[in-house]
């Protein structure tokens, strides 16, 4: 069965069933997506501020480690959305084996009902991240007005994974352990603990071709009001545009087998 627009609906009871099931049974409950990302930005910035006395480039330096760490968790952010749906999806056909095997139903909303998953807990990471702006002086700003074009090109740089992986990870089980440890390695080469702009000129051609790099610097630059570089993101745009679309197309080439494969 092929997906068609006015099936989107169906997505999202499947993200809150996902949701309520994940958190059953914990004290903390939905907290814990504001909590595990929090504690990382606080390793993270004692790491690199408090041993290494990094500083951000053109930051205020009145705010001082707070700036660092608010900077850190912006682009942590995308960065975590990201990796949560492209780790996930390598077995998102094999934890819906019977939505898979037993019933007509278009597996591209599971997919879109990974990333409606996601998105959840990523609104929440940015509205702790705008209180502790304003708490801090720099914001509300009129820069804010990007962050949904922002969100939007993270979403679909996560859409396009969930469905390659997805279709991907039936076939090649492989992906299931390689996945986390290629989002381990693109952690540090990505522009998260540090601007585009600063990395060494060996790392500028990787971030380049980095797809993680505009929406993280887009993100950033809208939540900080820092100028937005546009030229260097137009490659990364024409490749997202390019990618979605043939992500699409190989789920559909490759789901026939899927009924067997999970």
């Amino acid at each position: 069965m092929r997906w068609r627009i006015e099936h989107l609906p169906l997505a999202w009871p499947l993200a809150r069933r996902d949701i309520a099931a994940r958190y059953r049974g914990s004290l903390v409950g939905v907290g814990w997506a504001l909590l595990a990302p929090l504690a990382m930005v606080a390793v993270y910035a004692l790491v690199f501020q408090g041993v290494f006395k990094a500083r951000w480039a053109g930051s205020s330096e009145a705010a001082g480690g707070v700036d660092f760490a608010a900077r850190l968790f912006a682009g942590l952010i995308v960065f975590s959305a990201v990796a949560e749906v492209a780790t996930r999806a390598t077995r998102l056909m094999q934890d819906n084996a019977n939505l898979v095997k037993r019933v007509v139903f278009p597996l591209e909303l599971l997919s879109v009902a990974l990333v409606m998953q996601v998105a959840v807990h990523t609104a929440l990471q940015m509205l702790v991240l705008a209180a502790l702006l304003i708490a801090i002086g720099v914001g509300p700003q009129w820069s804010w007005l990007w962050l949904p074009a922002a969100w939007a090109w993270s979403v679909a740089l996560q859409l396009a994974l969930a469905l390659g992986l997805a279709a991907l990870g039936c076939y090649l089980r492989d992906l299931q352990q390689a996945v986390p440890l290629v989002m381990s390695g693109l952690l540090f080469l990505s522009p998260v603990f540090y601007p585009g702009a600063a990395a060494p000129q060996a790392l500028q051609s990787l971030l380049q071709f980095n797809p993680l790099t505009a929406p993280i610097e887009l993100s950033r630059a809208a939540w900080f009001g820092d100028p937005i570089a546009w030229s260097p993101m137009l490659l990364s745009l024409l490749g997202l545009l390019i990618a979605l679309p043939l992500a699409h197309a190989l789920f559909q080439r490759l789901r026939p087998g899927f009924a067997d494969l999970v």
